[in-house]
């Protein structure tokens, strides 16, 4: 299933993305609070978080560094 996401552009909710990313869904709930630079964008749909894998892979990009002294 997370394979066949990460293949489209189809919507994936917070728990698909904590475990794509290896981290927990209050970690993801904490970042959509502070905004951006700390969470890619997402959709409210009613109650419910969507990302489009498309935007996580470019704020994935963003959040790259080459070394730990590198700002943040």
């Amino acid at each position: 299933m997370i394979l066949e996401v990460l293949m489209t552009d189809e919507l994936i909710n917070t728990k698909q993305l904590a475990q794509l990313t290896n981290t927990s869904e209050i970690t993801w709930a904490k970042r959509r609070m502070l905004g951006v630079p700390h969470s890619p964008p997402f959709l409210r749909l009613g109650r419910s978080v969507r990302y489009r894998w498309s935007d996580v892979e470019a704020w994935l990009e963003t959040r790259q560094r080459q070394s730990t002294s590198e700002a943040a």
